[in-house]
């Protein structure tokens, strides 16, 4: 098969795949997110996007038709591209929209959306036949045939299950047990049994509420069919009964008396494990019920006030098989008292969750101290519910209570979060814990040294409760109290029959300055998996894996064929995962959504000082039935398209190994550096899955043979690729070579693994820029040619302004090559003439595509590679022996996209005058350059700091020169920041599949230092070091002196440095005129002005200065 040009290469659906994948960051239902978590799993609609792009020929691949002229061809290859993206992604669309932030402020939003294509969520069904036309003009691309992708690091599965979804014969590879039992799942028991049906089990068949909804939902019945469809059952029940007798429960499949009946009780994959997920769910409520109690109020249900009795709160008696029987509570009532809601009965009121806090006990008076960061239990506009805490009569201890009606107090935003904080402040803070009996401070280290002894404890603080009209919060009872710490006896019981018992695995030691620091917890004296839950979540657990295990050998009696019980039971194990991610002390109650966050609502193990123990038993967060739900959808889903795709391969092993060779796209999201320690991090599952899935089949026993998942083995010199020095002797430098080499490698090995046509497309998600140069490094010394990047973001928040969004993007998708054996080395003028030649056009194009930020400086980064990258080496004409470096190389890439950009905000967005001030910007330097981009895209505002770091890169700077030499950068973190932090946290935890940080610095973020805090006495007359006096400085040097009121300083000043008629100086007034507001830009006009009016000299370009009066008031 010969090499044609490919989609990816020339265009790109950007805008709309950016869309949609953050669209897809609030999608739940039917997601693989709520399958199972993995850590920073790419968006569906960026990998459907980029494996399409990459498997289509580009328009250009055609032949041009009879007479046609270039210009009108090239044309036309424009419009069959602009019309291909769109059928992948749709149109883009605006639209105005009100949206209610967390301080209870409204503000009115632009928002862009797509619509049509085939990548917004639930398109790809909607369009189903746009879709099939990709698949069919994939398959005619390739003769035929099923393109092979191949994903050497396939962690979650988002892009194998994409590839498969188009067609694609699809390797997915992982060294993790746990992704690849998740890949499993994802892939595999879909693909092998979509399109069968079985009969459901016997058991089931007498659950009306379970049959009900598998009518309405699996066979599409009416009200009346599923009302006709029960009554059919029940006779064919009580029949069956009559004939066999009542026998063993489940042992029996059901045998209907017609083959109607037969027909409509055959269900697919998913509604089986539904219905074994309910037969788990009912065994472990009938052991663990005494320990969730519930309670009832007695109340009416209609609130109407009429007056009545209030009585004590009252535990709600059990059924036999474990459920609340509130109907024995209301017994003495009668029908008719009941029928009317105004009436006052027992109301019963789940619990949701148990909110705890650790406890220390104070080194200086000896009381108990509750170790609480925050007080508040839910915050929302119209329901703020905060713990009250006083010391005891004697002091040794404190007492709470629950305040449910706390005002707002405060003029203005700001003021009402300061009162907020204060009010709600808890004991523990930088310093330490302070004692609420004797004020003292317990230090961090005394905390850490109390929990290293085993001396750390915990006490319960508050209990969230379901009602008719809401959650609310009350103090825990004393039974409550006395079943929530059961004894080790009952623990290692539930354990009884669970092999390798309680799991008394070792937690990640952390430490360290690479991955290791996403662990705390053994500097809290947690050292064994079993350290992470409370002793009910213990016993909770195991008693579930134990009902999960015996539901297995149940499925042997309905004559399930051994394919279906591996895949039940497989998914079984991934209910039970959802479930424990939620119960850990590691999980906190989220005050706005009251809900419980999951252990991973950010990918480390950070000690918490008061978490939320959620009601297993419940169909809240972390309540088993809600997770059978969550996966049962997920199975939905891909089972809805895996019937006519190829089957996949799922393999756990290293990347570095070699792979099989004729694969026609090599796609991954590799692991980058130390920005997740995935091993250490899915041991809290790996320990788990371990002993749910034990016996299951040969294959699963071996890929959980060990303890612990594959950390790295330095005498095979493999194993997981990840930059962790605790694994090296805490020997940093050992530990990145070691990453780096072994990357190089699996290029290497995906290089071998490609056709000579071939495409390799990395998912680059560490943006720091010599990270990324040395990664680049590696994919070109293996061979690969690099000729395009796109930047997806996957985390674009909403502008309050009408601005265009320049948070970096997530991801950085580069489209690679392979270089022909006969390529020779490259000279560096010849090379850069070359880029600059290749990317005068790209950068049009993508400025014209509405791409901003730092973003524009990646998607220009690829295409301009190409001409380095085509040589095996690049030498240097002027220095005998001497190679350009990628770094080198990209440095003027760089500055050359910086130069456009900064030529743009001379000139204005005004297509009229764009590019009028391209002429203008050779002189400009770097410390300017860099203002004028930050200043454009993100205003006097916070910035995410990896943003400006590939900015002040582009620029020859750093963003610590900036901040500490040049004093235009400051650090921020705001409590109005931390908040919206917070909320768009607990939204992205709702189903489990959260971000890491972005990019170092832990999300810190930078602003620019606004003009009159920049006071140093040299600035605009010397600069440090001996450099050139930056052009900004001297602007604000003006602006200092104009305010002072001196105007004959002013002149000075500008007439000394020759600044009247200085051009550059007057497009930067302009574009800092236009970039301000308010009092800055009446300043700046002030100045602009009496410039004018002293008659500067104009050119013969645009008019930048109005003339006027001076306004010597200003």
């Amino acid at each position: 098969m010969t090499d044609f040009p490919r989609l990816i290469e020339h265009a790109f659906p950007l805008k709309q795949a950016s869309l949609d994948s953050v669209h897809e960051k609030n999608v739940r239902h039917g997601h693989i997110s709520t399958l199972h978590i993995w850590p920073a799993r790419r968006p569906l609609a960026a990998c459907r996007a980029a494996l399409i792009a990459t498997l289509l020929p580009d328009p250009s691949a055609s032949p041009k038709p009879e007479g046609m002229t270039d210009t009108q061809w090239e044309a036309e290859i424009k419009r069959r591209r602009r019309e291909l993206c769109e059928k992948i992604g749709g149109k883009v669309v605006t639209k105005n929209e009100k949206k209610k932030m967390p301080n209870g402020q409204t503000v009115e939003r632009i928002k862009e959306e797509t619509v049509g294509g085939i990548l917004h969520w639930g398109r790809e069904t909607e369009n189903a036949e746009t879709l099939e036309w990709f698949r069919q003009e994939i398959r005619k691309a390739y003769g035929g045939r099923a393109p092979k992708v191949l994903d050497p690091f396939a962690g979650g599965g988002a892009i194998p299950l994409e590839a498969m979804r188009l067609g694609c014969e699809a390797t997915a590879i992982d060294i993790n047990p746990v992704a690849w039992f998740i890949l499993k799942c994802t892939l595999e028991y879909p693909q092998k049994l979509a399109g069968q049906t079985r009969p459901l089990p016997e058991f089931i068949l007498h659950n009306d509420a379970f049959m009900a909804e598998f009518f309405k939902k699996a066979k599409g019945y009416g009200e009346a069919e599923v009302t006709a469809a029960l009554k059919r059952l029940h006779k064919s029940l009580k029949k069956k009964t009559k004939d066999t007798g009542k026998g063993r429960q489940g042992a029996l499949p059901f045998a209907p008396l017609a083959s109607t009946e037969g027909e409509e009780l055959l269900a697919d994959l998913a509604w089986h494990v539904r219905a074994w997920g309910q037969w788990v769910l009912d065994r472990a409520r009938r052991e663990l019920a005494q320990c969730y109690p519930t309670y009832a109020d007695f109340e009416p249900i209609k609130k109407d006030h009429i007056a009545y009795e209030h009585q004590p709160m009252r535990l709600v008696p059990l059924k036999d098989d474990g459920t609340p029987d509130i109907d024995s509570l209301n017994a003495e009532f009668t029908e008719e008292y009941l029928a009317d809601k105004r009436n006052p009965r027992w109301v019963a009121k789940p619990t949701v969750a148990y909110l705890w806090a650790r406890t220390v006990v104070c080194k200086n008076c000896r009381a108990t101290v509750p170790l609480l960061k925050t007080r508040w239990l839910c915050k929302k506009p119209n329901k703020r519910v905060l713990l009250t805490m006083e010391p005891n009569a004697d002091r040794t201890a404190v007492v709470f209570g629950v305040d449910a009606s706390v005002p707002a107090k405060g003029g203005n935003a700001a003021q009402k979060r300061e009162h907020d904080k204060r009010l709600g402040a808890g004991t523990m803070s930088r310093a330490g814990a302070q004692c609420p009996c004797c004020g003292a401070i317990n230090t961090m280290e005394d905390i850490r040294l109390e929990g290293k002894a085993g001396r750390l404890g915990s006490v319960m603080t508050a209990v969230v409760v379901d009602t008719p009209a809401g959650k609310e919060y009350r103090l825990p009872t004393e039974h409550e109290l006395a079943v929530a710490t059961p004894s080790e006896e009952q623990v290692q019981a539930a354990f009884k029959d669970v092999p390798f018992g309680v799991p008394d695995e070792p937690t990640p030691a952390g430490g360290g300055s690479g991955a290791g620091r996403a662990f705390s917890v053994q500097g809290y004296g947690l050292m064994k998996w079993r350290d992470l839950f409370t002793p009910r979540q213990l016993m909770a657990l195991g008693t579930f894996v134990a009902a999960t295990r015996a539901a297995r050998c149940d499925m042997a009696f309905p004559q399930l064929p051994p394919e279906w019980i591996e895949a039940i039971s497989a998914y079984l194990a991934s209910i039970l995962d959802f479930v424990i991610n939620r119960n850990s002390t590691i999980c906190t109650w989220t005050l706005t959504r009251q809900t419980t966050r999951s252990t991973f609502a950010r990918f480390a193990l950070p000690i918490s000082w008061d978490f939320s123990e959620a009601s297993v038993l419940e169909q809240g967060s972390g309540g088993y039935s809600g997770a059978i739900d969550w996966i049962g959808r997920c199975i939905d889903h891909t089972l809805s398209f895996a019937t006519d795709c190829p089957a996949p391969s799922v393999e756990q092993r290293s990347a570095t190994a070699p792979s099989d060779k004729g694969y026609d796209v090599v796609l991954t999201d590799p692991p980058y550096y130390d920005a997740i320690p995935y091993s250490d991090l899915m041991d809290y599952f790996h320990i788990w899955l371990r002993r749910t899935l034990f016996g299951i089949s040969p294959s699963v026993d071996a890929a959980f043979a060990h303890t612990l998942s594959p950390k790295w083995d330095s005498e095979a010199n493999d194993g997981e690729l990840i930059d962790d020095c605790s694994r090296h002797g805490n020997d940093a430098a050992l530990s990145k070579h070691v990453y780096e080499d072994g990357m190089a490698r699996v290029f290497g090995s995906c290089c071998e693994a490609l056709k000579p046509e071939g495409r390799l497309v990395i998912v680059f998600a560490n943006k720091q820029p010599d990270a990324w140069e040395t990664l680049v490094s590696a994919i070109i010394r293996a061979g690969f040619v690099v000729d395009g990047s796109w930047p997806i973001q996957t985390e674009m928040g909403n502008r309050t302004r009408a601005l265009v969004g320049a948070a970096l993007a997530s991801s950085v998708w580069l489209v690679c090559k392979k270089r022909p054996a006969t390529a020779k080395p490259g000279w560096d003028n010849k090379v850069l003439e070359e880029m600059r030649a290749n990317i005068a056009e790209k950068l049009r194009d993508f400025w014209d595509a509405g791409i901003r930020g730092p973003d524009f400086v990646w998607a220009a980064t690829g295409p301009a590679l190409e001409a380095y990258s085509k040589h095996p080496v690049v030498r240097k004409a002027n220095e005998p022996n001497a190679t350009m470096n990628v770094g080198e190389f990209l440095n003027h890439v760089r500055r050359m996209v910086v130069d456009y950009v900064v030529g743009q905000v001379l000139s204005g967005e005004d297509p009229e005058t764009r590019g009028r001030g391209d002429a203008a910007i050779g002189n400009l330097d770097e410390v300017t350059a860099y203002y004028l981009l930050h200043r454009h895209n993100f205003g006097m505002d916070e910035a995410p700091v990896g943003a400006c770091i590939l900015y002040a890169t582009a620029c020859s700077l750093s963003d610590a020169e900036l901040e500490k030499t040049w004093d235009i950068l400051s650090r921020t973190g705001s409590d109005a920041a931390a908040e919206e932090d917070s909320e768009a946290e607990e939204s992205a935890d709702a189903a489990g599949d959260a971000e890491p940080a972005e990019d170092s610095g832990g999300g810190s973020k930078v602003k620019l230092k606004a003009w009159n805090q920049r006071k140093g006495k040299s600035m605009g007359y010397e600069a440090p070091e001996g450099k050139p006096v930056p052009l900004i400085d001297r602007i604000h040097r003006v602006m200092h002196l104009w305010k002072e009121g001196d105007v004959q300083k002013v002149d000075e000043y500008l007439d000394q440095h020759a600044l009247r008629r200085n051009e550059l100086f007057k497009r930067v007034v302009q574009s800092l005129i236009e970039l301000s507001s308010n009092s800055e830009r009446s300043l700046l006009e002030s100045i602009s002005n009496h410039i004018g009016a002293k008659g500067a000299v104009r050119d013969k370009g645009p008019t930048l200065f109005a003339d006027g009066p001076v306004d010597e008031e200003s």
